[in-house]
């Protein structure tokens, strides 16, 4: 029996994140085991930028549930990742997961090949920001295969489902995530590797800051089009994966034992400077 998991990033019960998960995991079939686990009620600390967690067999040393979610993601056979749209991004608990992906990327292969859909939901047209991109990143960097992402609207809790559209399109995600041969239909003006519709400008090259796939504004007739080049080895490949979290990550490690004194001495004339504050304590 396939496993699927359901990961919501919203304290709101039976909010529209909540629902087109399920209605998205109810698609996979009545023979499907069926998880969900609400983000915002695990205790997932900060990551305190360590680089202990950098060895493949090693896991990050803070006692949360950082492990219990990962085990769940090992275990699932199919992923879906929801979470609202809160002031152009995705709902903080979700920044905080990624944040902790430093102890993840070179144990990625734990969890290659897991289908995957993100659903955003958002409750202003134009307040969408790069919520969906960035929700996106959660499948990149834990290496799921993500067949399909989408936005809906719907900023009261279940305002979402009032359009009948909403449900027939996540259901169609959700059934993608039994078929192999399932294939998402590609927006304009999106990039053709991690799908972010968000570029800066480089000279005359566009480049996604979430791939690094470069392109180029090119003139068909009477129309401007992007045109992208996408490399083999961009940041998502196991290539790129193995340049980022076992050469670049591991040489500034020893990087920073071997300069340790020398730090030490730069940060010496702002160690007695303890302007810190806290809140009052609560009785």
């Amino acid at each position: 029996m396939k496993r699927i998991l359901g990961i919501v990033a919203s304290q709101r019960v039976l909010g529209n994140s909540e629902l087109l998960t399920k209605a998205a995991m109810e698609a996979t079939g009545a023979d499907t085991q069926k998880e969900m686990i609400r983000l915002t009620d695990l205790n997932i600390k900060s990551c305190k930028a360590c680089y202990r967690c950098l060895p493949p067999d090693v896991p990050c040393h803070i006692n949360d549930d950082l492990q219990f979610l990962l085990d769940k993601i090992r275990a699932a056979d199919a992923v879906v990742i929801a979470a609202p749209c809160y002031f152009l991004g995705p709902q903080g608990s979700i920044r905080v997961f990624q944040d902790r992906f430093l102890s993840v990327g070179n144990k990625a292969g734990e969890f290659r090949g897991k289908p995957c859909i993100c659903i955003m939901t958002y409750g202003a047209t134009d307040m969408k920001g790069y919520a969906e991109a960035a929700l996106n990143l959660t499948a990149r960097f834990l290496n799921l295969n993500l067949i399909d992402s989408d936005s809906f609207f719907g900023a009261s809790p279940a305002e979402v489902l009032e359009d009948p559209g909403n449900l027939e399109r996540v259901r169609q995600m959700g059934r993608g995530l039994m078929d192999p041969g399932y294939r998402r239909t590609f927006k304009a003006n999106e990039c053709p590797v991690c799908w972010s519709d968000l570029f800066r400008y480089e000279g005359k090259d566009i480049v996604c800051p979430f791939c690094n796939t470069r392109g180029e504004f090119k003139a068909e007739g009477q129309e401007v089009k992007m045109v992208f080049y996408p490399r083999d080895n961009h940041r998502f490949t196991e290539e790129g994966r193995y340049e980022h979290f076992d050469v670049y990550l591991n040489s500034k490690k020893r990087e920073f034992l071997a300069k340790k004194d020398h730090y030490q001495k730069l940060q010496e004339p702002y160690r007695s400077l303890d302007w810190w504050i806290k809140p009052p304590e609560k009785d």
